[in-house]
């Protein structure tokens, strides 16, 4: 299997979206861990790198023991590939883009993964459907014990697990929870929100992570701080985070529907007749539109004509509607180009929602 193998699929988390009406997408939780006896890649030589790069793919693979699973030289990928894999939350955006050795291993369902040599040695991956922290920290905690059978790991006994950033010391755990927010967003409610998380020690970041931004009101919430607790203590914070989030957006999603449903109405209905009849869409666009399409799907506010809709189809309209996606998944010319891929993702979009034309 390659990355463009992956094109053509729905990711298998983007099972959507469980008991919370579409406001939670989907929990992962990432382990960093560094080899012991080995510097932090900043002080490595390239060279140095690549074996590191080359005998880690080796023992997670052996720790892995899945004969589908895949192991992947960055390097060696076209840039299309590597952004595909960003598209898909399956690597970092600075993992893509950075010019040393790096790697990656991916289970075959996709629920796995681990980035080698990104900002730290090992970045172990669990993610999941819907609101379920404790399965992902589950899976992500029995693979790094697989790992650590064959991979020495730099543990400090008083400081936990040796992180390249500081404030991953300890757990080296990250929790976060992918949280649709439209109702928050367009009331204002979500700045105090912000404020707030930010004294329980949570953050906030977009769709793809740290620096992206919220499109579609696509938000992750995850831990800032991992030394001196242990993991289920932060999967606990940020679980309680997120259901006092839950309630907010339910809250503010009764506002619109009592006091403001005809501008409510309105954004919805919008949003089929553009997605229904764009000949041009561009991937930002996409993502905006189909959010009020979630929006419209979850508080059972659509156009008759759009009664069928399902979250599978949302999720797959945007999943296959990206950019890498379409280059190496998409069935029409010159698809490497921005106008041919904005008029095919149109179509596609047309397509899926079960319009002619």
């Amino acid at each position: 299997m390659t990355p463009a193998d992956l094109a053509i699929r729905p990711a298998a988390w983007l099972g959507s979206p469980g008991k919370h009406d579409g406001i939670v997408l989907a929990t992962r939780v990432r382990l960093a861990r560094n080899v012991a006896g080995r510097p932090f890649f900043r002080t490595l030589a390239k060279s140095a790198q690549q074996d590191l790069v080359d005998e880690l793919l080796v023992a997670v693979a052996q720790a892995s023991g899945c004969t589908t699973a895949c192991g992947w030289r960055l390097g060696r990928l076209p840039e299309v590939e590597r952004q595909l894999l960003v598209e898909r939350h399956l690597i970092s955006r600075e993992h893509a883009s950075a010019k040393r050795p790096a790697g990656l291993h991916l289970e075959a369902d996709e629920l796995l993964a681990v980035m080698i040599n990104e900002e730290d040695h090992l970045r172990i991956q669990a993610i999941r459907s819907g609101f379920d922290l404790s399965a992902a920290l589950e899976a992500a905690v029995a693979f790094d014990r697989r790992i650590e059978a064959v991979v020495p790991y730099a543990i400090d006994p008083r400081l936990g697990y040796i992180t390249t950033c500081h404030t991953n010391l300890g757990t080296g755990m990250r929790a976060s929870v992918m949280m649709h927010l439209p109702a928050l967003a367009e009331s204002d409610g979500l700045k105090p929100i912000l404020r707030a998380l930010g004294t329980l020690h949570l953050t906030v970041r977009g769709r793809h992570g740290e620096g992206s931004e919220a499109l579609g009101h696509h938000y992750q919430i995850s831990n800032l701080r991992s030394l001196g607790m242990d993991e289920d203590t932060l999967v606990g914070e940020v679980e309680q985070a997120v259901e006092r989030i839950i309630v907010a957006e339910r809250l503010a999603r009764e506002r619109l529907l009592t006091h403001a449903r005809p501008r409510l109405e309105d954004r919805i209905y919008r949003a089929w007749g553009l997605l229904t009849q764009a000949r041009i869409l561009a991937s930002d666009e996409l993502c905006d539109q189909l959010g009020w399409l979630r929006l419209g799907l979850a508080l059972h506010v659509l156009p008759d004509e759009a009664a069928h809709l399902n979250w599978v189809t949302l999720d797959r309209l945007a999943s296959l509607g990206q950019p890498a996606h379409l280059q190496l998944g998409g069935q029409g010319p010159n698809l490497d180009e921005v106008s041919a891929r904005d008029a095919f993702r149109a179509r596609l979009v047309r397509t899926g929602l079960c319009v002619s034309g």
